[in-house]
């Protein structure tokens, strides 16, 4: 419009000699009408690619590169495989040599990964509020610590679970500074019961090492193993071995008694509600059964339980006749509790089985007591330096508003937090620590299992490793690389024989990411307590039953103990029961919902010792009509801009008990407020209504005959003639025997292909933009429903009803079976996603990538560093859906080509796939006969969802069995 000059000259030479096609004007008007219609706009900048002048000879532009790492989402330790792509990560996967998790990954440590590219890290080092150089700030710390010291104060050093041996010398020798230094360990959600019944019982204060894989029949009270308990990746690749139904055909019985309505209680064959208060008696239930089994007289005087009879002696009957290949599992933390739960696997022979005390868990070492004496002391003036790192004690306990008093009125005070959290608010001074993906570290989740922990990425602020800070103080100067080699060198290297030179060791380790050392043999140990005692102190546990509604804590599956609640990617990921995201709520049974007169919805007033606090409402069938179930690790102040103010802070309400914090059975009364409040939830109908979707049976119909469950097959012709294909046709087949709903392949597949957040108030609207969702599917009784857990994706129909329909050919079909999207074309007309029978096909309704209002990460240059660069990130208008990860199969093309080899079954992996810590996920050629998914295509099981509509989908599943027997 202005004529400019240059757009002139540019204008002149716009179409070649002679008269251009149809097609070429088509092609350049592109260009052309969004240029003319710009005013004042000059071309874009030139940009030019310079190579490498010294190109490292690991890294080549354009190439993935794999390093072995260990997760630093929780406290388990699991090892990771991290793709980085031009020195950037992007993609974390479960690392297969781990004898701990055999390649699985789970959600939140999939999750993780975003955590990296926060924007709300600090940036460096504070003092009082204000930046300053690290030199002069050491100099300072320094200075107030010889101080305390000299005062004759404690110097305390309070952290989370410490996996690191090398990080545990580290500490040692830093607090040997100091007359009164002291390391105390801490964890959000405790398990220090079982460490302190196992001392009491055995003689040996250990978590055991729980052997699932081991187990033909597992009784779980108030234990969500497959959830958020301990080591969920751990126990579901163990648990997964003896469900599915595999020759020898072993199918483990899995009896979950709970509370809460868990993940691990939806797996259950049979789940059975109990009250919050109810676990001490059900355990003493079952102790008088397995006693009498056993030829000793029953447990006198046993307290009443809501749990029938008749189930308590089947329990019973089944853990005795699989004595020393059973497992009794609680997620409680009274100490009382665990020395039945020990009782009942050494009458069982469990104990050097299933129990394994000699090669125990490292997991969860935090001491309650510890916490609670520590806060003792500061009130009374004997703790003079706090440095806090991994933990938030001003939020994650009940004892949290204390420390929020105590930690201004010290004399110095130190948070390693990368950000400025609820305790780093109060504190003198941040060092700001770094992620794991910056660091260097290593772990010991396991005796004898060893996790190497490397940085991918050069640290992305002016921040230090929590290790460095405390060799700098210590010695003036330090390299904590330099002394984890060392550590390794004069302390793993001897473990084993295969290598000579501790250089080359180390570099196998470094490599591989794992060192498992011989393991100690396993052997039975006799209870040290007398049967008297251990009945004595477990009815002192029963305490008075409440008359009214009790309270029930748990740790949920997306934001376990709230530490990650700045990750939008764990905010929007549904609960796998619920189905609900961006909030905690009240769970209430419908039946007592329907007493107090509330709906979904309803805002709902809890009051007891801890006060009052209001809670949204949802309807939880299957739910104990006494209980109340409320989600920890929300309603943070400290968190970020994703996770402020979402939800409540209910970790007031934790129990203090004599020795331990106590998550259940608080007494509560229920208030209704008259108010409403938004649930996002993806799911709102939990019912088959009579159609085939998910197929089930039981194990003795299935032993019987093989198609039980599956024996409608239409027989169907279609009028479309079939599509031309070439030497592949991939498919996909999903075993709903181990699938658990972890929903890990929901995050993996979103960090893999760049799907975008959204938001609680578009996820109410029903606009969820996951590739991949876990249906959730209720059968039976509202009181006592079964459930079932069906990944849904894009099916990849043969003869897809959303190619049909498209105006204008977005939606196509590919020579290797492949239901594609062509971004560039689609328009956003939505027949497609109207016309798809599994709606499984997502509209951008907003350009979410560069809206701040939507997407927590993407509208900043950090947050886009995690984006996959081989994905295309979607505009506003345009249809998506599950691609099958087309770029993992060109690039398994590819790379075949350029070997000279064919391509071998399992050589590509979808993203699901590879995350799935059960590995109920099989992708590849179904042309190929010998392939896991056409082997899989051939078994009874093996069925298609709404097959009767004749769109002959790619995706298939094996019927879900049951072991009702």
């Amino acid at each position: 419009l202005n004529q400019d000059p240059g757009y002139l000259k540019d204008n002149a030479a716009e179409f070649p000699e002679g008269r251009p096609s149809r097609r070429d004007f088509l092609k350049l008007m592109g260009f052309t009408v969004s240029t003319a219609s710009l005013v004042a706009c000059s071309r874009a900048p030139i940009h030019k690619a310079i190579p490498f002048l010294n190109k490292p000879e690991e890294l080549t532009p354009g190439l993935a590169n794999w390093y072995a790492t260990t997760c630093g989402g929780c406290d388990a330790g699991c090892s990771l495989l991290v793709k980085s792509r031009d020195g950037r990560p992007i993609k974390v996967e479960g690392n297969p040599q781990s004898p701990m998790t055999h390649g699985g990954a789970c959600a939140v440590g999939q999750a993780s990964l975003l955590s990296l590219y926060d924007e709300a890290r600090l940036s460096g080092p504070q003092w009082k509020g204000q930046g300053m150089p690290w030199q002069r700030f050491d100099e300072k710390v320094r200075a107030s610590l010889r101080a305390v010291g000299a005062g004759g104060q404690k110097v305390v050093l309070l952290t989370g679970t410490v996996l690191s041996p090398t990080t545990k010398k580290l500490i040692k020798a830093f607090l040997s500074n100091f007359p009164q230094g002291e390391h105390i360990q801490f964890d959000p959600i405790s398990v220090e019961a079982i460490r302190l019944a196992s001392e009491n019982a055995f003689g040996l204060p250990v978590l055991p090492a729980y052997r699932l894989d081991r187990a033909k029949v597992v009784v779980g009270l108030n234990a969500d193993f497959l959830g958020a308990w301990i080591s969920p990746v751990e126990f579901t690749d163990a648990y997964a071995k003896n469900r599915k139904l595999q020759k020898p055909v072993v199918l483990s019985k899995h009896y979950q008694l709970e509370a809460d309505f868990s993940l691990t209680g939806s797996n259950a064959d049979k789940r059975i509600p109990i009250g919050a208060s109810e676990e001490p008696a059900v355990i003493l239930a079952l102790l008088s059964r397995v006693r009498q089994h056993a030829g000793q007289s029953a447990v006198s005087d046993l307290p009443p339980s809501s749990v029938k009879t008749e189930v308590l002696d089947k329990i019973a009957e089944e853990l005795w006749i699989n004595r020393g290949s059973s497992l009794v599992l609680s997620g409680s933390n009274d100490v009382r509790v665990h020395l039945g739960v020990h009782a009942l696997n050494s009458f069982l022979g469990n104990i050097g089985h299933t129990v394994d005390l000699d090669n125990p868990s490292f997991q969860k070492q935090g001491s309650d007591v510890a916490l609670s004496r520590l806060l003792k002391e500061m009130k009374q003036g004997k703790v003079g330096a706090l440095l806090a790192d991994g933990v938030n004690p001003a939020y994650d306990n009940p004892l949290s508003a204390d420390f929020k008093k105590a930690i201004p009125k010290l004399s110095f005070s130190l948070s390693f937090s990368n950000y400025r959290n609820e305790t780093a608010a109060l504190t003198t001074a941040i060092a700001p620590g770094l992620n794991y993906l910056e660091s260097w570290n290593d772990a010991e989740p396991k005796a004898n299992l060893y996790h190497l922990q490397q940085p991918l990425i050069a640290p992305l602020f002016d921040n230090r490793a929590f290790q460095d800070s405390l060799l700098r103080w210590m010695n003036g100067s330090g390299d904590y690389y330099a002394y984890l080699q060392e550590y390794w060198a004069q302390n793993i290297f001897p473990k084993q024989s295969k290598h000579l030179l501790s250089k080359k060791f180390w570099n196998q380790c470094l490599h591989d990411g794992v060192f498992a050392a011989p393991q100690q043999v396993t052997q039975n140990y006799p209870l040290k307590v007398s049967q008297s005692e251990m009945l004595t102190k477990l009815k002192q546990s029963l305490g008075t039953a409440n008359e009214g509604m009790e309270l029930v804590l748990y740790e949920s599956v997306a934001l376990r103990d709230g530490r990650n609640a700045n990750n939008p990617w764990n905010q929007e990921l549904p609960d796998p029961v619920t189905k609900v995201t961006w909030d905690n709520f009240a769970k209430l049974a419908p039946s007592t919902a329907h007493r107090l007169g509330l709906k979904e919805g309803d805002i709902l007033q809890v009051t007891g010792a801890a006060g009052a606090v209001k809670l949204p409402v949802h309807l939880q069938p299957g739910l104990h009509p006494k209980n109340v179930s409320v989600a920890l690790g929300y309603g943070r102040t400290g968190a970020g801009k994703v996770g402020d103010r979402v939800g409540k802070d209910l970790y007031p309400w934790v129990i203090q008990a004599d020795e331990t914090f106590v998550y259940t059975g608080s007494a509560v009364t229920l208030k209704k407020t008259g108010d409403r409040a938004k649930l996002a939830t993806t799911q709102t109908h939990g019912r088959m209504e009579g159609r085939p979707i998910i197929k089930e049976t039981e194990l003795k119909k299935w032993e019987w005959d093989p198609k039980a469950g599956n024996e409608d097959h239409p027989p169907l012709e279609s009028l479309w003639p079939k599509w031309g294909t070439g030497p592949e046709n991939w498919g996909l087949a999903i075993d709903l025997n181990a699938c658990t709903g972890c929903s890990a392949c929901v995050i993996s597949c979103q960090v893999e292909n760049n799907v975008p957040v959204v938001g609680k108030d578009e996820v109410w609207r029903r606009r969820e933009m996951h590739w991949i969702r876990i249906d959730r599917y209720y059968s039976g009784s509202e009181a006592e429903p079964e459930v079932a857990h069906q990944p849904m994706l894009c099916q990849h129909c043969a003869d897809a009803p959303c190619e049909t329909v498209c105006p204008v050919l977005a939606t196509v079909h590919s020579s290797d079976g492949l239901n594609q999207q062509v971004y560039n074309r689609c328009v956003g007309t939505r027949y497609c996603a109207n016309n798809c029978p599994y709606k499984v096909r997502r509209f951008n309704w907003f350009d979410y990538a560069d809206n701040s209002e939507f997407d927590y990460y993407l509208n900043n240059d950090l947050g886009k560093m995690v984006l996959n660069p081989d994905v295309v990130v979607r505009s506003r208008g345009v249809m998506e859906k599950c691609s099958m990860c087309i770029q993992r199969i060109q690039e398994g093309k590819l790379m075949a080509k350029q070997e000279g080899k064919d391509l071998k079954d399992g050589e590509i992996k979808m993203a699901c796939e590879q995350s799935c810590p059960s590995q109920a996920i099989v992708f590849g050629n179904l042309k190929d006969p010998e392939s896991r998914v056409a082997k899989s295509t051939r078994d009874p099981r093996y069925y298609r969802v709404l097959e009767e509509l004749g769109v002959r989908p790619n995706v298939g599943y094996l019927t879900k069995v049951r072991n009702k027997g």
